[in-house]
This record gives C-alpha cells, structure tokens and sequence, in this order.
C-alpha cells in the first residue's frame, strides 16, 4: 500500500528591508559649524551636546521599513564620562612624570580597568539607541571583554601578530552574542579561519607592494623620492580590504532572532570614498567634513539590508509587548569613548 505523499512546506523568502540615510551635507553643515564653533568657545565641555546632536541627526536620518532611529543619551552623562577619563589622564601623567617607575604599574591597572570600560561603553551605548520605541541591550561580562580586548592582543604581540585574527574574531563574536533588541538576542557564528583568511590575504597584499616597489627603485632609482605618493594609496587599499572584508563578515554572519543582516560593501568603492574624503577635508581645511560624514554614512547605508521572517510589524509589537511587561533597564552608565 503506497503511503500518501506528505506534501512539501513552502520555503517562505525572507522580505528585505533596505537601511537609508536621508541626511543631506548642507543641513548638517550648519550643525556641525555650530557644534564646533561652541565646542572652541567653551574648551571642550560643548563637545558633549556636539556629540549628542550629531547622533540625533545620524540615528534620525536612519531608516529601516519606513522607521528611524534614535538616540537618547543626556548631555550631562557624556561630560561627566569625559570629565572622569580626563582626571585619570591628568593624574597618570603627574604620577608617572614624578615616580616614572609607577609607569608600569599604571600600565597594568589600565589593562585591568579597560575591560570594564568598553563593557559600559557598550551598555551605554546600547541603552542609548532605539527603533520603533525600542531599546537595545548589551550585557556582556568583564572576563569575556579580558579576554578579547586584553588578553589575546598582549598574546599576538608575542607571536609576531598570529593570535591577532583570532583576537578580532573573539572580540566581534562577543560583541555580537552579547547584544540584543529588546528582548531577542542576536547571535552569530564566526569562524576564526574566515578572519585569518582576510589578514592573510591583506598581508599578501601588504608584502607583494613591497616587493613591486623595491624592483622599481631598483631598476628605476630616480623615481625613489616618487615612492611615497604612490605607496601610500596601496596602504590605504589594505587598511580598506580588512575594514570592508570584517564589517561584511560580521553582518552577513549576524542573527536577531530568525531574522538577519545582509552587508554588500566594496573594498575599492569603500577605498575611493575614504581617499576622495581625505583629500576633500585636506584641500578645505576641514571645512568638507560634514560632507564627509554624510556620504560614508550614506555609503553604509546604502550596502546594508535586513531580511525579515515574517511581518515587521508583528515583530516589533511583540518586543513592545515584553519591553511593557519587563520593564526599561537602568541606563545610568558613562560613556567613556573608546573605540570598539
């Protein structure tokens, strides 16, 4: 007796949603002269509401599905962060011109403390960003942080930089792992051998210039005080390959829920804007950066997607839903700027 065939469950394609930046160079031109101007006249305590409306305009001019971001962070929290990073500066600077053999031992402390620094930059900047009246979430820990931002940096020094990838790859998957949207968390999976895959490649790279260069001096001496305008250019093409190569990695590996991320980025598009912008600045005196900033941002932008299970607009309401019931965290961290 034949068994009736089950029939087949239709694969529901994920919908895409494009991210777009709406900003335009002109209008945040006339923040960013502002924010400067302010920021001069008051030796730098401005900078922390320059920081706060330049976000505002960045995560506002943001789009995902119709929507915007936002960003909620108080002026006074940032200058109380800066005040606090300025003090410890001014009084490693005293201690180690007075007693240079305390040098060291500052030097420990700070690796001790630097964990605990990005983990509540993180948190702050988290808790700080909304879509759809929704918070984000961090909740990585100290040890995981110790390990990542520490630990295995120290070690790739003593390697002659061969833990350095693995090192890149802790740090984005705890980066990753550790975030969330509510109350759905966002997970990925990275492998350690895609992120030497990328610094290989860019050490090839990096060498093969050097070789070229060294037979065209060779052959050709009087083109020598020519080499660095030209060395240059390929430098910044390696510094593009790994930031292009590790952001499209990242985002194309991460996970909110059973939704994902998709990244398209170009390492010679990404290159052309990062050079094109530096010369702009140059040649302007700074006065080109906002339109700098506005079309990186659009760029970004522009290569990134989200693909969606299922509706949107279920998944928000249901992260509304247990936000009401769970409540709002306690937002009282420092954002004390690290680059992470």
């Amino acid at each position: 007796m034949n068994k009736p065939v089950q029939p087949k469950l239709a694969i529901q394609k994920p919908q895409v949603l494009d991210f777009q930046f709406h900003g335009k160079a002109g209008e945040f031109f006339r923040i960013w002269i502002v924010n400067l101007c302010l920021t001069i006249l008051t030796l730098g305590i401005y900078s922390a509401w320059a920081k706060v409306r330049t976000h505002q305009y960045f995560y506002g001019h943001t789009t995902l599905g119709g929507s915007s971001f936002e960003y909620t962070a108080l002026p006074m929290q940032i200058l109380k962060g800066r005040l606090i990073a300025f003090g410890l500066f001014i009084l490693y600077q005293v201690i180690t011109n007075f007693f240079p053999l305390a040098a060291l031992p500052m030097m420990l402390l700070f690796a001790a403390v630097l964990p605990w620094i990005i983990v509540r930059s993180m948190m702050f900047r988290h808790f700080n960003t909304r879509y759809r009246n929704i918070r984000f979430g961090f909740d990585g820990g100290y040890v995981q942080a110790l390990i990542a931002y520490v630990l295995l940096p120290v070690g790739s020094a003593f390697t002659a930089g061969l833990l350095y990838p693995y090192a890149v790859c802790r740090q984005q998957r705890w980066l990753a792992n550790h975030s969330r949207f509510g109350d759905t968390q966002m997970s990925a999976e990275f492998k350690a051998g895609a992120f030497y895959s990328i610094y290989l490649s860019a050490l090839f790279l990096m060498i093969s210039t050097g070789v070229l260069f060294f037979l065209v001096q060779t052959a050709a001496p009087t083109l020598t005080p020519l080499l660095p305008l030209v060395v240059l250019p390929f430098y910044y093409l390696v510094y593009a390959y790994i930031k292009v190569n590790v952001v499209n990695l990242t985002l194309n590996n991460l996970h909110l829920g059973e939704h994902r991320f998709e990244s398209r980025m170009r390492t010679l598009a990404y290159l052309w804007i990062f050079i094109s912008n530096t010369f702009a600045i140059v040649f302007t005196l700074g006065l080109a950066t906002p339109w700098a900033m506005i079309r990186s941002a659009n760029y970004r932008a522009t290569c990134t997607s989200a693909l969606i299970q299922g509706d949107l607009e279920q998944f928000v309401q249901a992260q509304q839903d247990q936000q009401n019931a769970f409540g709002e965290e306690l937002g009282e961290t420092l954002d004390l700027e690290f680059g992470v």
